[in-house]
């Protein structure tokens, strides 16, 4: 089966020559080149991320260096681009902008760099070459080396040429443009009345029906709009007179619609809702940039003003549109669609509802009070939160979206009584999250006393007005509610991108799985390190810890000061707990456990947070495996207290597939080069001093060798066949050595070809050698007599070198150094726990070999 870079060159070639095609017809001419299916390799190639070919408005498919070759775009420019060295993209240079998506055209011929960047997502760059928020286009500005426009000696106003050669993008002047109403014909001609077309796209298409076109300078395509009955709103291009206002709107109703499974009708009343909110948002953010009131007084004064001002103008409609708020489902889209999880914009939903509250029917009221109450929320207001959340419910008893945020106000309290309850009047499902919580800790009324009896606690009242229903359950079994009440905080407040972001790390050894991100954030590794080291516990002590009962806030604040560590297990208690020690500081944790004791094993290295919980102590976050070797650098990692991201990544290479290194430790690639010398008689001396020639071979071949574990290996292979040095290495890095080595031999040689395929897991090799033939007269049988024994030969030479080589997992110290200190053996008598022995070693090392030679 080809590989996707076989199959990316394969398609351009087909591209290049006989495009434009369909996907079919690609396939087709793949069949005819012996690729038996060639439709899983088409989804991987055509990929507009992996490679530069684009479809056209007639979606066939086109290799965009093939057909912009040689073809100038232009642009006018302004003085803030020659300013700062940027050429604004849209429309002018977008179909030619494009191929700097690809890494091989993000430099210009001359070599220089040449990127596109977008403001929102190259901030730090543009702040280190000195261009000022606002410069760059929302829609992104080609970025070129400092000083590459005062080079051309271009002015304000001048035509500044892109275009594409051999050697990359030219960015130049041009003179003149002509020919404008034939290229506006062409684009003309790409579209349909009815709906607009990719900007890029309808210039690619209109290149494909006309091979001359653009080959001399026209005017910029920006101005040929304009002047040629065509529309342009973005990278979108329509004929003249197209109405874009209606046409975006139509698609933002349909696309909610879909988002959301909406009626089309309420799909059309929430998008308009939308468009002001969207408006109001972009008010007070201009109204807020320089005020330092706290959240709460900028969102009642921003009410007020907008209010007086220019509110009534924006939400003419408001009271008829604002009614379909009364369904809870649109409320809900309302949220996710302004503010989702997260902070940004709730201030603006707040004055939306304070707007919306007065102009909308009595039963939407509810609505409002409760956009605003999750407004305060997340501001972090979370009192004004909860007056609000009651006001609603005062006027809709039975309205849920309040029922569920005043029972989580309720499990925050440890009142699970009242909070299934307000589930209950909720219509909350029984396997609801909160239900399942709340139900958990529900405490038992006491059996030991009479309704009428006086209570336990004191306070001279009867039982069943005191503390009958209101009973709490000990400290030492609501630290596990304590810390769902985090996550769900977690869960509500802005933290999903972080969370995805830890969670693919967790899932980075998964990718052929397509559910193992959302697998991996429900992961406790990953929520434990976004609670702690991302710091989402420590603002839900600060958001919600008032509603806390008083010693589930003083356990919350002594989590805040337990770190994760490596710990050693001691002792194991099946079915109840363990006891660990500390490794970074020696102190020793009674850890109450009943499943994690059944799993493991005395002597173990493990990650893990130990919090107490009352009267114990209990493992959260989960229970993360640590090999000895991987013991000191990861005691070093915690002790630079990493970020949520660095600390799953560090902790998830369990997962990763063994990494292929040759000897030298460099990661295992093939990499063939062709060089050819100036003067091949003049090189062949040259190699001789350098390289070890392989005696009587011919054409000429030399190794150059390299020692490691104490044998001879060879580094690299090169053979000169007439006038074409060929080199052959298993490593980059040896690869870059010897062509550098040659470089200093004979200055004046060219590298005509350097591929390098690199094999960094098992699992490529297992790809490569499905590559391969698996039968021949050159293949080894694995087990012949002769083989097995050359391979025991080998393994029990390896053994003797290992046991004199320093050791990672023994803080550096050869195996023999650890067996004769009695402060490593330990250390090495786990590590040599972890290798196979007896029957299990075969065609490995064998442990009781080594236990032997150590005299263990």
């Amino acid at each position: 089966m080809a590989t996707t870079l076989d199959a990316t060159a394969t398609i351009a070639e087909l591209l290049a020559e006989h495009g434009p095609l369909h996907l079919d017809d690609i396939a087709a001419r793949l069949r005819q080149t012996g690729q038996a299916e060639p439709d899983p390799l088409l989804g991987e190639v055509l990929d507009e991320i992996s490679c530069p070919a684009r479809q056209l408005v007639d979606d066939r498919w086109v290799w965009l260096p093939a057909l912009l070759s040689g073809r100038t775009f232009t642009h006018r420019l302004g003085a803030a681009e020659i300013a700062h060295d940027i050429l604004t993209v849209t429309p002018d240079l977008d179909p030619i902008s494009t191929l700097c998506e690809h890494e091989q055209y993000r430099r210009l011929a001359d070599g220089s760099p040449a990127r596109v960047v977008l403001e929102e997502f190259d901030g730090a760059l543009l702040q280190q070459r000195g261009i000022p928020a606002g410069v760059i286009d929302p829609n992104g500005a080609l970025l070129l080396a400092p000083g590459t426009l005062r080079g051309l000696g271009v002015a304000e106003g001048d035509l500044l040429g892109v275009r594409l050669d051999e050697q990359g993008l030219v960015v130049e002047r041009v003179a003149t443009p002509r020919h404008a109403a034939e290229v506006a014909a062409r684009l003309a001609a790409t579209l349909d009345g009815d709906e607009p077309v990719y900007f890029a796209a309808a210039v690619w298409t209109a290149c494909a029906a006309d091979p001359s076109l653009l080959r001399e300078p026209a005017p910029p395509l920006g101005e040929l709009v304009g002047e040629h009955a065509l529309a342009q709103r973005g990278e979108w291009l329509a004929p003249a007179g197209f109405d874009f206002d209606r046409w975006f709107f139509e698609r933002g109703c349909v696309a909610l619609a879909e988002r959301h499974d909406l009626d089309p009708d309420d799909a059309v009343a929430l998008y308009t809702l939308l468009q002001i909110y969207d408006q109001l948002s972009l008010l007070i953010a201009a109204a807020d940039a320089d005020a330092d009131e706290p959240p709460a007084e900028t969102l009642a004064a921003a009410a007020e003003d907008m209010s007086r001002s220019q509110a009534e103008q924006i939400l003419g409609l408001v009271g008829e549109l604002g009614a379909v708020l009364a369904e809870p489902l649109l409320a809900e889209v309302l949220v996710a669609e302004t503010v989702g999880t997260g902070r940004a914009g709730a201030a603006a939903l707040g004055v939306f509802a304070g707007i919306l509250e007065p102009r909308v029917p009595r039963a939407a009221r509810v609505a409002c009070r409760w956009l605003r109450a999750v407004a305060l929320e997340r501001i972090g207001d979370i009192e004004g939160a909860e007056g609000e959340l009651l006001a609603a419910e005062s006027l809709d008893p039975n309205w849920p979206l309040p029922l569920l945020d005043l029972a989580r106000i309720a499990s925050d309290r440890g009142d699970a009584e009242r909070g299934l309850a307000l589930l209950r009047r909720a219509d909350a499902e029984p396997d609801h999250p909160l239900v399942e919580l709340l139900e958990l800790h529900r405490a038992e009324p006491r059996r030991d006393l009479g309704r009428n009896e006086l209570c336990w606690c004191g306070s001279g009242r009867k039982y069943k007005k005191c503390h009958l229903g209101r009973e709490q359950l000990p400290l030492t079994e609501r630290a596990g509610w304590l810390y769902a009440k985090a996550i769900q905080h977690t869960l509500r407040s802005g933290w999903n991108d972080l969370l995805v972001e830890v969670g693919y790390e967790r899932a980075r050894y998964s990718a052929d799985d397509p559910d193992a991100l959302e697998a991996a954030l429900g992961d406790p590794l990953v929520i434990d390190a976004v609670l702690f080291e991302g710091g989402a516990f420590a603002e839900f002590v600060a958001v919600r810890g008032s509603l806390l009962p008083d010693d589930e806030r003083l356990l919350a604040e002594q989590w805040l000061l337990m770190q994760r560590s490596v710990f050693e297990v001691e002792q194991v208690r099946p079915g109840q707990g363990v006891t660990v020690r500390d490794v970074r500081t020696g102190d020793r944790h009674q850890v109450r456990e009943r499943l994690g004791s059944r799993q493991l094993k005395a002597g173990q290295l493990v990650c893990t947070r130990v919090l107490p919980a009352g009267d114990s102590s209990r493992f959260f976050g989960g229970v993360e495996p640590v090999g000895l070797h991987q013991r000191d650098a990861l005691i070093d990692l915690l002790d630079t207290g990493p970020d949520p991201v660095t600390l799953v990544a560090w902790l998830s290479r369990r997962f990763a597939p063994p990494a292929l290194v040759n000897t030298e430790g460099d990661p295992l690639a093939l990499c063939e080069a062709s060089v050819r010398p100036a003067d091949p008689v003049a090189l062949l001396p040259l190699l001789d001093d350098t390289y070890d020639r392989v005696e009587g071979d011919r054409p000429p071949r030399w190794f150059e060798h390299v020692t490691t574990g104490g044998m001879q290996r060879i580094r690299a292979n090169l053979a000169l066949e007439d006038d074409t040095l060929r080199v052959e290495t298993n490593s980059e890095m040896r690869m870059d050595r010897v062509l550098a080595t040659l470089a200093r031999l004979d200055p004046a040689m060219t590298v005509l070809e350097d591929s390098r395929r690199p094999i960094p897991t098992i699992r490529d090799a297992a790809k490569l050698a499905g590559q391969l033939p698996s039968s021949g007269a050159d293949a080894l049988e694995p087990d012949d007599p002769e083989v097995a024994a050359v391979v025991e030969n080998l393994i029990r030479r390896y053994e003797a070198a290992w046991l004199d080589e320093p050791i990672p997992a023994l803080a550096g110290h050869t195996p023999r150094q650890a067996a004769d200190d009695p402060t490593r053996r330990g250390d090495l008598i786990k590590l040599l726990d972890t290798f196979p022995a007896g029957e299990s070693a075969r065609g490995g090392m064998d442990a009781d070999r080594l236990r032997a030679a150590l005299r263990l």
